[in-house]
């Protein structure tokens, strides 16, 4: 099992000694970090009043107390009559600073620097202007745009006046983003006219013209319809943040759609926020002088998490709106390089693309890499850490989702290092159940916290009921978004995907993670997706779709691993070479899609796709005789 996994990486005292994690244990005045992770379960509200006194975070009027659960556990409210403004905190207290508080490079090697100073003007006559529109507090206005700093500038002047700020995927068609439009109520959205990626102009503001009576605000306007977005900056009359409360609503963010029809995720300017700062800050170990580059999209969890946390802690952000394989492989590795990032942010898939690809560059300059997204198989996490970390740069594995607009589960810089392993957040709550509720340990169950969190979503836009059914219906008293987990007694734990993915062969029941390590681990395979379908004798029968070398030796090797190490019972009954597999940009692989296009069945909201056309591909694949 995972639990028996040696230990490769121990962090070294200095380390240890100037950590962020170290800093607050003694600010508190515990004598170790594991009293500092039991005290944070045990004693969360007063946790999270030390987490908001270590990290500075300002309230413009002080919180009468940490949390308000009278409604019941499910509708706690934080930081209760506080007032608080997220880009006070991020951007207008540092408006004297020089410091940059975001560096951006183009796929054609342009460089911008902008420093907090020059951020906070901007986002002040931005936010000046919007308010002239006549966009108030609690109005729900839409970001279409790549990582590229108007983005950020949208995001931050959005949420100066106290209106929502709504992010979508940059890479969505017209009718993901209508849906989310129509939806949240959505009357201006911020686009750009067209973005340079891969040497392609991507037209982005022609996709949501004249959509459901919305105006654009277009950066580098030309043909589309709508404002110019530097005539509505320069125009506008500088503003300050406005007085939010701690549970009125920052950011509305959709589920990516692994999960059926995507939820309007509502998170809010104090518990939500405070969160995201205290994981950059201390799963990330981030300090002043790092600059954090996460491979990620504004309309993912990751974007905002980064942005937020980074520039609430004084930091840089680095941005880089192009393709990272382009225009060679080692993208990144030269960005690295170049500009002085210390926390890189990937994924399990860019990893295993990587070394499929045979890039044994190591990178240079880099404290920590961040990962989040999607389980790791152990081959490409030990590639990441051995060859491009050589065995010293701790990956810092997190795992949440857009529900919880955070991790339930984080690896740190001062954690020792189990391959692929995760570690239990501070603050989180979290444990693993069985079926009938009870907590189990080296058995593979289902992640829970065992309370409201402060950046749990506050509801399900519009849908309460969705909002219980969703995520505490299934144990009452319980979170559960339906992810399967394995935990040991040392706090470590490995994910092994969406519980609603698990197979169920012979009577008997396996994580499709489990699977997919295994075929992971053959030579010619990139990555691979094993699913469960009806089957007349097995009950359901595995179906592996990997992505690599399409050759019968390497289907037999395949075969024979997971044979090997999973046990004849967990053979797979057919095994597909495929192009591509369907994934969400920031690497999540869509298991229910794959399931749907074998078995022909409606495979639900697919917005969240990166290319759609993957479905019809495997359809034709399966169908092909």
């Amino acid at each position: 099992m995972d639990t028996g996994s040696q230990v490769v990486f121990h962090p070294d005292q200095e380390t240890m000694k100037n950590s962020n994690i170290n800093l607050l244990r003694e600010f508190i005045g515990l004598s170790s970090i594991n009293e500092l992770y039991e005290f944070s379960d045990h004693h969360m509200d007063q946790f999270y009043d030390y987490v908001v006194k270590h990290t500075g975070i300002w309230f413009s009027k002080p919180y009468s107390r940490v949390r308000d659960s009278s409604r019941g556990k499910e509708f706690s409210g934080w930081f209760v009559d506080g007032e608080i403004n997220v880009t006070f905190n991020c951007v207008e207290r540092y408006k004297k600073s020089n410091k940059p508080a975001i560096k951006c490079v183009y796929e054609d090697g342009v460089l911008r620097i902008i420093t907090y100073s020059e951020l906070d003007n901007f986002t002040g006559k931005l936010a000046g202007s919007m308010r002239e529109l006549g966009i108030k507090k609690g109005d729900r206005v839409g970001i279409f745009m790549p990582m590229v700093p108007e983005a950020i500038f949208s995001l931050y002047a959005i949420m100066r006046i106290g209106a929502i700020a709504v992010p979508m995927f940059s890479g969505y068609g017209r009718e993901a983003v209508e849906t989310r439009v129509r939806d949240a109520g959505i009357n201006y959205i911020f686009t750009v006219e067209s973005y340079s990626r891969k040497g392609r102009q991507i037209h982005m503001a022609k996709n949501v013209e004249g959509m459901n009576d919305t105006t654009l605000v277009i950066l580098d306007r030309m043909e589309t319809e709508g404002l110019d977005f530097y005539e509505l900056l320069k125009k506008g009359t500088y503003i300050e943040s406005e007085k939010t409360g701690s549970e009125d609503a920052a950011i509305m963010l959709y589920t990516s759609g692994t999960t059926g029809k995507p939820k309007g995720t509502v998170h809010v300017h104090g518990g939500s926020f405070i969160n995201m700062v205290k994981e950059v800050k201390y799963y990330m170990n981030f300090k002043e002088e790092d600059t954090i580059f996460w491979i990620t999209d504004l309309g993912w969890m990751m974007g905002p998490w980064e942005i937020l946390g980074a520039n609430a802690l004084g930091g840089t952000l680095f941005l880089y709106p192009g393709a990272v394989d382009f225009p060679s492989n080692e993208k990144v590795w030269d960005l690295v390089e170049k500009h002085g990032i210390t926390i890189l942010g990937l994924s399990p898939t860019f990893a295993r693309t990587m070394k499929y690809k045979n890039i044994k560059r190591p990178f240079s300059g880099l404290k920590a890499f961040g990962s989040t997204g999607e389980p790791w198989d152990e081959d490409s996490w030990n590639y990441v850490f051995h060859t491009w970390g050589r065995g010293k740069i701790p990956i810092c594995n997190v795992s949440g989702g857009t529900d919880i607009i955070g991790c339930f589960l984080a690896s740190t810089p001062v954690t020792p290092l189990k391959p692929k392993c995760l570690f239990k957040g501070l603050g989180m709550g979290v444990t693993v159940l069985d079926p009938s509720g009870k907590e189990i340990f080296n058995k593979i169950g289902y992640l829970v916290s065992r309370d409201h969190l402060p950046s749990m979503t506050r509801g399900i836009w519009k849908n309460e009921e969705r909002y219980m059914s969703s995520y505490w219906s299934q144990f009452p008293g319980y979170w559960s978004q339906g992810d399967w987990a394995m935990q040991d007694r040392d706090g470590y734990f490995f994910l092994y995907g969406r519980a609603d993915d698990i197979i169920k062969t012979s009577g008997k029941r396996i994580g499709p993670g489990e699977v997919e390590d295994s075929a992971d681990r053959v030579p010619g395979v990139v990555e691979s997706a094993a699913i469960g379908v009806p089957h007349e004798k097995k009950g359901e029968a595995i179906i592996i779709f990997y992505r690599g070398e399409d050759t019968e030796e390497v289907r037999s090797k395949i075969r024979l691993e997971i044979e090997k190490s999973q046990g004849k019972s967990f053979s797979p009954e057919k095994i597909i070479c495929v192009e591509d597999l369907p994934k969400t940009r920031n690497g999540k692989i869509m298991r229910r899609v794959v399931k749907a296009a074998y078995t022909g069945n409606d495979p639900g909201d697919v917005t969240g796709l990166e290319d759609p056309t993957i479905i019809d591909k495997i359809r034709e694949l399966v169908n092909d005789p």
